[in-house]
Formats: C-alpha cells, structure tokens, sequence
C-alpha cells in the first residue's frame, strides 16, 4: 500500500520537466490541485481559434486530448486548448465514484500512471490542469478565466452542473462509449453492459450534455465496432473490451473540432445538434473497427491518435 500516491504523481511530474509549479490550494475544493506548464511547454501557445476545455481522464480522455494536441499543432491559429480538468483518482479524498468506474481495475501504481499520464497530456498541451472539485467557487473561476467556448468531456467522474453546462456558447458534448440510442449502456459502466448483454458490436455516441446522466440530445454516432474475438466469443474483461471501444474516439474527436472551428469562424452560436459521424468514416477505417479483438489481454501502452484522423481544415 502505497502512503501517498498523489505525492508521486506530483514528483512524476515535477521530474519530468523543469520549470512545471503545482498550486496546491485549490480554494474551496476538498481536494486536487492545479498544474502549470513549463515555459517551455506553453511558449507556442496563441491566443487564436477555437477555445476548448477538455473534461477527460483513463486511456478515452488522453486519446481525445492528445487528439486535439496534435490538431493545434497543425492549426495553431485555429484551435487553442485552454484547460483539462481531470479525474485525480490516487487522492482518496477524491468524489469520483472509484468503486464503480473503471479505476476500480487498476492498483495504486497503474492508477499513478494513468493519472500522472493524463495530466502530462495536458502539460504538454501548454495548458493548465486541474484536478479537484468542479462544483465550487474555486472552479467556477478558473472557467470564467479560462473562457472556453466549448467544452469536451470523456470520461469524467463528477456531475458536471448547470452553470458549467451553460457556460460556452457552443455547447459542451460528452463522448460515451455505448449505443445510447439504442438504449444500452449509459451510466458509469458501459463495457459491463457489453458483457451482460453478450453483444456483438456497439457504437460510440457523441451527445449533449445535461444535468441527467447520458441523456442529452444525440449529436451522432461512430459506425459499429466489433467486441468479439475472433472465434466469435466475449471476453468477461472490461478492459479489453475498452481498448477496443477507444478506436474511434480520436477520428470522432478530430471530426466535432473541425465542425465546431468552422461554426466559430463563420460567426455561428449555439451548440451543433446533429452530426453524421459515421458518414466520415471510409470503407477502410469501417473495416478496421470490425476487425475481431487480437488480444485477450488489455494493452499496456497508452494510445496515440490513428493514421485514420484527418487533420485537415
């Protein structure tokens, strides 16, 4: 049992490149901290585009933040990343729901990894991560500094409330690995509903998000993915059914960023209500979601945006 797991996330990250400072005071939150980036990290920054906070943690959140990474660096004067809050689940202090979400899996090392990894993306973003309460005068704040007009969120383990959700003009979306319009899988525990369900394939869906859990207006959905091994059967692993399910989170990701940059530019308000995803998928990239699962062990690396994700504007 390790004494103080958030204290090796903060030396994991002050180690790995100087010039990072942690304020440890996060106001009226019970717990978490905001975290700077180096000089060095941030120095490219502009102050153009599309701003954007992310909500996002575990392997789902990294994939769509270092999605959107890649994409401000292709299109520095178009999209600008402002802030990642995120999940902190090594301070037990923490209201996230640990035992019923996908931390739950993991030890304390691996969860040290995966946090200390989130945050990094962020960092390297050249933008500032917080990783406490979202419902307090402290939070509130930071977004009014912040001044996204959009927010992602993706995976993310406390209710996000109303003066949040109506805060940037063009809406904020949740991206949720299941078939909400079909009706399976909302709530904290998608891949479990795979393996209860002993389904075939399932969908990521895009949605609006309101005060009542996965249950805002669908914005769209990714093709089918198959959750089956290739001799037909269903693993009773949740983890590898979530490797599988972050495939097209980086393409869906990719494809809401360019909509919402062209909504900005062309003076639009308001959140986007409808997108055909799916449509944006070629046959190759279907086919490669249909592919059986390989492997009957989760994977071990973090992911990286596919050569699928069409960064072009």
């Amino acid at each position: 049992m390790i004494e103080n797991p958030e204290e090796i996330v903060d030396q994991n990250l002050l180690t790995d490149e100087n010039g990072r400072w942690i304020q440890t005071d996060p106001g009226d939150s019970t717990w978490g901290q905001l975290i700077f980036p180096s000089f060095a990290e941030s120095q490219n920054k502009t102050n153009d585009g599309l701003r954007v906070v992310i909500f996002g943690s575990y392997l789902l959140g990294y994939l769509l933040t270092e999605t959107l990474r890649e994409f401000e660096r292709q299109h520095p004067s178009r999209l600008n990343m402002v802030g990642l809050v995120t999940d902190d689940p090594a301070s037990p202090a923490a209201k996230i729901s640990v035992k019923r979400r996908i931390w739950r899996k993991y030890d304390q090392q691996e969860t040290i990894h995966l946090e200390t990894a989130m945050i990094e993306a962020g960092l390297k973003s050249g933008v500032p991560v917080y990783t406490g309460a979202v419902k307090t005068e402290y939070f509130r704040s930071l977004l009014n500094l912040w001044n996204p007009d959009v927010i992602l969120v993706c995976v993310f383990g406390q209710i996000i409330d109303e003066p949040i959700i109506n805060y940037p003009n063009l809406g904020i979306y949740n991206f949720h690995p299941a078939d909400l319009l079909a009706g399976h899988g909302a709530g904290p525990q998608p891949f479990q509903d795979l393996i209860d369900r002993q389904a075939n394939t399932s969908k990521v869906t895009v949605h609006q998000l309101t005060i009542d859990l996965d249950s805002g207006p669908v914005l769209g959905q990714s093709p089918s993915v198959n959750v089956r091994f290739a001799d037909g059967s269903m693993t009773d692993n949740v983890l590898v059914l979530d490797d599988k399910m972050l495939q097209p989170i980086d393409v869906m990701g990719a494809l809401l960023i360019k909509t919402l940059i062209l909504h900005k530019e062309a003076g639009m308000k308001g959140a986007i209500h409808k997108l055909d995803f799916a449509r944006h998928f070629n046959q190759e990239i279907r086919d490669w979601l249909m592919k059986p699962i390989a492997l009957t062990t989760p994977s071990q690396s973090l992911p990286e945006p596919s050569a699928y994700v069409d960064y072009q504007l």
